[in-house]
């Protein structure tokens, strides 16, 4: 079984912080997440093999990227170990707020992690802590409304995904083929990347230039407003996150692109109306069957005055063992390959759960992440506007990728 080593036994020095320091130490969690939960019962466990205490810090969502940001530009070192949202670490890296770890996880331990996973947590070369979590959108369909209409097996193509749309709405029972994002904001955005890789490309180059204005992205539109305007087969309306979860679980819809964490959902009765009822798949392509992964990661505050210990938290916190642990309560992916092995043997689990699993874990190994530029929440924000300008039909969509184009470059300078 993996473990994560330190290589020469102590990490490396940072910032405005010193190499050194037992504990205890403070470890910034999102408020009212699973991970909080997860973490802070297993803490007990951490402090027990190395004698260090753990105090967590817990912040809501909304506030965490500013408070961490906070405490690291006053040097304070409040926080010990930061939980990072992936697309904050370019930005916290570049201004050396983060502790390097090139030198703390050996290599072959590296090779434990899936494919593009600890890109998560690179930045301009250089590693910068390592990830729990890893994720992408599935497909999740209607495997009841499938067969009723028969339906084989999910669509693998956008031509099919758009084809299944059609034939699975029925608008005199209320049922919605998918339903196209459309509202303005960070999710949406997430959407229409995801629709951008599965073509071959992406929003920005390897050096972190915008690509937004392509006619790959023109596609993608091409594929939403047919969807949406042509064939009818999504509700009217402007569409988020919320509203695309909520009508799935209604039983309103029977393909949507959603986050993991929704499975568990689909599978509560007091959340679900499709128990039972419900298929993962991966997103079909067009011919790229892939999505846009993220990842939930601990990174070392560079100010913290007990950098060796938060290191010691990063490196246990993200072991097979744990992960192992967490893949399994929480049917969620991770990232290493042991622990994602481990959890498909584990007997808790039932056979769907174990597909489910398997099912995430296939979508993060053939899929590739955000780009890992200081500037991506300015090119999200640029694409979030052209969606909803071209989903209200407000704007074409050329011009709309061409304003994009041009906020996005703006920002790159």
């Amino acid at each position: 079984m993996s473990s994560v080593v330190v290589i020469g036994g102590c990490a490396p020095g940072g910032g405005g912080g010193e190499s050194g320091g037992d504990g205890p130490i403070t470890v910034g969690v999102e408020a009212g997440s699973p991970w909080e939960t997860f973490f802070k019962e297993k803490a007990v466990e951490f402090t027990a093999e190395t004698g260090i205490e753990v105090e967590f810090q817990a912040i809501p969502h909304a506030n965490m990227r500013q408070q961490f940001l906070t405490d690291a530009i006053a040097g304070a070192g409040s926080i010990d170990v930061f939980t990072i949202d992936q697309p904050w670490l370019p930005e916290f890296a570049s201004q050396g707020y983060l502790v390097p770890f090139d030198d703390v996880v050996a290599e072959d331990d590296r090779a434990d992690f899936l494919p593009h996973t600890l890109d998560t947590v690179s930045y301009d070369g250089g590693l910068y802590g390592l990830p729990y979590m890893v994720h992408n959108t599935v497909l999740y369909y209607r495997t009841d409304l499938f067969e009723a209409a028969g339906l084989d097996g999910p669509p693998t193509t956008w031509d099919e995904y758009r084809e299944y749309a059609r034939i699975l709405t029925d608008r005199d029972a209320g049922i919605w083929g998918t339903i196209i994002p459309g509202k303005q904001d960070g999710e949406v955005a997430t959407r229409f990347q995801t629709f951008v890789k599965q073509t071959g490309s992406d929003i920005a180059a390897e050096d972190g230039a915008p690509t937004i204005d392509t006619p790959e992205a023109l596609e993608a539109f091409d594929m939403m407003t047919a969807i949406q305007f042509e064939d009818q087969s999504s509700p009217p309306g402007l569409h988020d996150i919320t509203e695309i979860q909520g009508q799935f679980l209604e039983g309103k819809v029977a393909m949507v692109f959603q986050w993991p964490y929704m499975y568990g959902m689909t599978a509560d009765p007091a959340q679900s109306k499709v128990v039972d009822q419900v298929g993962l798949a991966l997103s079909p392509g067009n011919p790229d069957r892939v999505s846009t992964t993220f990842s939930w990661g601990f990174g070392v505050n560079s100010a913290s005055a007990n950098i060796d210990a938060a290191t010691q938290w990063v490196l246990w916190a993200t072991s097979t063992d744990v992960l192992t642990e967490l893949s399994v309560t929480q049917v969620t992916p991770v990232p290493r390959e042991s622990a994602t092995e481990a959890a498909a043997e584990d007997p808790a689990l039932t056979a769907e759960q174990h597909a489910a699993i398997a099912t995430f874990s296939d979508s993060v190994a053939e899929s590739t992440t955000i780009p890992m530029t200081p500037f991506y929440p300015q090119y999200q924000d640029a694409i979030a506007v052209a969606v909803s300008s071209v989903m209200s039909q407000n704007q074409d969509a050329a011009a709309a990728l061409r304003d994009a184009q041009a906020t996005a470059e703006a920002a790159f300078g």
